[in-house]
């Protein structure tokens, strides 16, 4: 990517890594969601969506912070994220656990015997809600449509232990639609009190909606965001300083992108409920921005035209035909 750029890019951008997120309306939902189960102190919950809207991001970028700004305090959160095969056994599992909650005495290459993983996972929660000066835990499964049904026992297990020690564990599970069927499943083969305790609650995460949630998303690039760090500079005034001082502004680009990204949805979409994901926008507003920065005229570079052509680029049309119908 250096190549095609001039040489003041540096190619530490974090939008040449793709090491950076972008606030949007769902995150600020998913968020919410999470804070009230929080206040509700509910056992467990869920929030399950397509792939690529933007979830992960959330957890990785804002989730941790934002509550911490709403509840004025140190949250007791431990993010696990499940990855598929990461382990096939139950020493492996509570061994991830450990991994998760930074528990410093754990060796990553060599999970602890069985009875000792369970004691020192359970422990380690116990450590981390008094060290958050309350009873009180949280652990959230990134990807948890990959939690299989004797995990979700030894988690029903775990929080039983805690709760024996005077200590509540909320389990709140973040992934893609498999996680609505989950529910469905395990309350319809006898292990309906599983999916009372952990899948009663429910969110679904949503793409963006209109063409009002786009501009609220290309105003993060325009100013509310900042690289390098601490130099006050947005994205869009790193990429494009002289249209940046000139006042111009990728979110009067917002009505534009939204008919580019409806032109392009798969045909029998209703545009009504229309949701599209953050991750093929995020790919087309990189791509505008870089041909601000080689010197395009404002309006060619942010006309339907380009975007229409950056959006058909990501495969965007493709991805929205396999998770309209399921896949």
């Amino acid at each position: 990517m250096k190549s095609a750029l001039p040489d003041r890019i540096d190619t530490r951008h974090c939008m040449l890594t793709k090491q950076y997120a972008v606030y949007t309306p769902p995150m600020d939902a998913m968020i919410a969601q999470v804070g009230d189960w929080i206040d509700q102190q509910k056992p467990g919950g869920y929030i399950y969506g397509a792939s690529r809207l933007g979830k992960s991001r959330c957890i990785q970028w804002y989730l941790r912070e934002a509550l911490e700004d709403r509840f004025d305090a140190v949250l007791p959160l431990v993010v696990w994220n499940r990855r598929p095969e990461a382990h096939r056994s139950e020493t492996g599992f509570w061994h991830q656990l450990l991994l998760a909650s930074h528990f410093e005495f754990v060796v990553p290459h060599k999970p602890p015997k069985r009875a000792e993983a369970v004691h020192l996972c359970t422990q380690r929660f116990i450590s981390i809600a008094r060290n958050a000066m309350c009873n009180y835990v949280v652990l959230l499964i990134d990807e948890a449509q990959d939690v299989t049904f004797v995990e979700w026992k030894w988690l029903l297990g775990l929080q039983n232990a805690l709760d024996y020690e005077g200590y509540l564990l909320s389990i709140f599970s973040v992934g893609s639609h498999q996680l609505n069927y989950r529910h469905e499943y395990l309350a319809s083969s006898g292990n309906a009190h599983v999916a009372a305790r952990f899948m009663a609650a429910h969110a679904q995460f949503h793409g963006l909606r209109s063409a009002a949630e786009l501009a609220y998303v290309l105003t993060g690039y325009d100013t509310d965001s900042e690289w390098p760090p601490e130099s006050g500079m947005s994205y869009l005034a790193y990429f494009a300083p002289r249209d940046f001082a000139a006042g111009r502004r990728l979110a009067d680009s917002a009505n534009i992108l939204w008919q580019a990204l409806e032109a392009l949805a798969p045909p029998g979409l209703p545009r009504r409920n229309a949701e599209f994901p953050m991750q093929h926008i995020a790919r087309a507003t990189e791509a505008i921005l870089f041909r601000l920065a080689n010197g395009e005229d404002w309006d060619s570079a942010t006309a339907y035209e380009t975007w229409l052509g950056e959006l058909a680029k990501t495969n965007f049309s493709d991805h929205m035909r396999i998770i309209s119908t399921g896949a």
